[in-house]
């Protein structure tokens, strides 16, 4: 019954990828037994209750398996029929062609980007430990899996995964290795001839091989090993034949394409399925079925009966196990009291600092991450304590240098309901972009914290001031990017970010800023507003981040030549983009003269201005010297703007 299951889980894939006439698989015929024995003997999960507390966490990070996961998911029960299956790859379908997001069909995140899956899992991870080390093993004990392939392990990412997991001790993290050898351009020693298992042992994890992909006694024996080992991750190779059953087993022709006709009709036939198709074997559906509740039941009926007796005697645990569930906080930022005064000079990451440790005292359940740069970024919880392996309670994350995998944490993070805050300086954020893209495409309520911006830098020169940065934060869909003025509009940005689930960017100057008079915490929350207004109206300036308090400057020095200049703040791009055309026109009527200021090589401000000459930005990489100095070697100080912008409005 057990290989039964199993060439249905086969079959079924096979069915999909034909249809669609795109898919994967080979990794669907190698890496079916592996899948059933997770599913079938240890993955802990409800398809009713998809948001069940102590659930185990199964992440596809081999997102090109999809097939797989869906035909896996569908005999395990959960709401996905033939018709979802038929539909496989095409417009509108539950099924997309690699793994997103849905608690309610069983997938616990998106993946696609080899090895991203792998990290993201160390959020995961981390979030299972903090959450028991807070509420006790009875409401949270669980284990996170994680499918990966060969490519995931020569991801980059995965290095840093791999090393900062098995420092932490991250026991409840199992790793299913599935090593077929292969890859899409051929036989992976070509470019990929280390001992993994030895790699990830110098790492500090638990390692195993299960010689035979097709025994699932041996796959079963290995991660109950796992399962017993707390104080290290476990990783366990599987060694599997790719395109297993088809004319090219263990050749890289099953790997990213369909099968041929005849393959795939002869494949068919071996597994039992010949001359049917979409077909579910009835008595191994049960019997499958059976093997999971028979196990699950149980524990979720006991965990229940825990949940309920602490959650009705202990008002702390409570209040959390209700943050948790509905992810929401209450908590209104315009109120909160701004201890510098008008005129008064402050670097943001300063300011930024004081607030988040204010917020993580108000609040529960925040991380703060960072990738080596607490001691810069000044995002440090100062009650929080250092997450490690003896103080799993701890809020800070010291991810090391590596922005990739800080990312990837987050989201981690993010996806257990965990409020996380990540730092590093702005022109790392060209490492973090594949974590933050999938932070997008989940809409997770995930923030990224970005210092030393733009050339200001000074000394550091090129390689650390960030000029296209901005461009691609705020290229992303579905993604808030902030550049604030001043401490108000930092606290204004923090109110969006705390209120609203979305993923967020902050981008924060090095530079004492000035507490502006005019800016206000309530106007960031449309993107844009008015913080200097002439008697008449000659010109109107855009301006975000440490240009707003230079366009104030420029638009007092021009009054006394008779021009009147509107300064506007625009701390969010994307914010002001939602606003109805008559705010925007109440703010920049037709026919207006508007120049932007903006020390970045971002054209998206194009849409407000006549044309490129209106712009003032930089458009070059920066270059190292006093800040003084930069600033006029690009022309980009208060005496050579107030010329450009006087010859603008004459």
């Amino acid at each position: 019954m057990d290989r039964k299951v199993i060439n249905n889980l086969r079959s079924l894939s096979l069915d999909m990828i034909n249809d669609a006439q795109s898919g994967h698989p080979g990794i669907c015929l190698g890496a079916a037994p592996i899948m059933y024995t997770l599913f079938a003997n240890h993955l802990n999960f409800n398809k009713v209750d998809g948001n069940w507390l102590n659930r185990d966490r199964f992440i596809l990070s081999a997102g090109h398996g999809s097939a797989l996961l869906y035909s896996t998911l569908l005999l395990s029960g959960y709401p996905i029929e033939i018709s979802d299956l038929k539909k496989y790859r095409q417009i509108n379908s539950k099924l997309q062609g690699h793994p997103e997001l849905s608690r309610e069909l069983g997938i616990e995140m998106t993946t696609g980007p080899l090895g991203e899956g792998f990290a993201t899992s160390i959020g995961f991870a981390i979030a299972e430990e903090y959450l028991r080390s807070i509420l006790g093993s009875t409401i949270v004990n669980h284990f996170t899996y994680v499918l990966v392939s060969d490519g995931d392990l020569m991801e980059g990412i995965s290095y840093e995964a791999m090393s900062l997991a098995g420092s932490l001790g991250l026991g409840k993290l199992i790793v299913l290795y599935d090593s077929n050898s292969t890859c899409l351009d051929g036989n992976i020693n070509k470019t990929f001839k280390e001992n993994v298992l030895k790699r990830f042992e110098a790492s500090g994890w638990h390692t195993e091989q299960v010689v035979d992909g097709e025994n699932i006694l041996l796959i079963n024996k290995a991660i109950e090993n796992a399962k017993s080992i707390l104080n290290k991750p476990s990783i366990i190779e599987i060694k599997t034949i790719i395109g297993k059953g088809s004319i090219f087993e263990g050749s890289n022709k099953t790997h990213g394409k369909p099968l041929d006709e005849k393959d795939y009709l002869l494949l068919k036939k071996k597994l039992g399925y010949e001359n049917t198709f979409y077909h579910i074997s009835k008595d191994s559906t049960i019997y499958f079925r059976e093997k999971q509740e028979k196990r699950i039941e149980p524990i979720y009926n006991e965990w229940v009966k825990n949940y309920n007796e602490i959650y009705q005697s202990n008002e702390n645990v409570k209040k959390i196990l209700n943050y948790l569930e509905n992810n929401t906080y209450e908590l209104n930022l315009k109120k909160v009291k701004i201890h510098l005064e008008e005129g008064e000079s402050e670097e943001l990451r300063v300011s930024n600092g004081k607030l988040m440790n204010l917020l993580s005292d108000l609040l529960p359940l925040t991380m703060s991450v960072s990738s080596d740069l607490f001691t810069s970024t000044k995002t440090y919880f100062e009650n929080g304590g250092d997450f490690s392996e003896v103080n799993r309670k701890g809020k800070n994350i010291y991810a090391g240098v590596r922005e990739n995998l800080m990312g990837a944490i987050i989201n981690g993070l993010a996806l257990n309901n965990i409020r996380a805050f990540g730092s590093t300086f702005l022109t790392f954020s060209d490492y973090m972009k594949p974590s933050q893209r999938l932070a997008a495409l989940m809409n997770l309520s995930s923030t990224f914290i970005f210092t030393h911006d733009s050339i200001m830098i000074g000394e550091d020169g090129s390689t650390h001031q960030p000029i296209e940065q901005l461009s691609m934060l705020r290229s992303i869909p579905n993604m808030i990017t902030f550049r604030p003025a001043d401490i108000k509009e930092v606290v204004g940005s923090w109110d969006f970010i705390i209120n609203n689930k979305k993923p967020v960017n902050i981008v924060l100057a090095k530079d004492k800023i000035k507490n502006l008079v005019g800016t206000k915490i309530e106007g960031v929350e449309k993107g844009a507003y008015i913080v200097k207004e002439p008697f008449r109206i000659s010109a109107i300036i855009l301006a975000s981040g440490s240009e707003v308090s230079t366009a104030i400057d420029i638009s007092d020095e021009l009054l006394n030549k008779g021009y009147g200049i509107r300064v506007i703040s625009v701390p969010s791009l994307e914010l002001f983009d939602m606003q109805d055309e008559e705010y925007k026109k109440e703010l920049i009527p037709l026919g207006s003269k508007v120049i932007v200021i903006e020390a970045s090589n971002d054209k998206s401000w194009y849409e407000y201005i006549y044309n490129k000459k209106y712009l003032l930005n930089i458009k070059d990489f920066g270059t190292s010297g006093k800040k003084v100095d930069v600033l006029k070697h690009f022309e980009f100080d208060f005496d050579s703007l107030i010329k450009k912008i006087e010859q603008l409005i004459k």
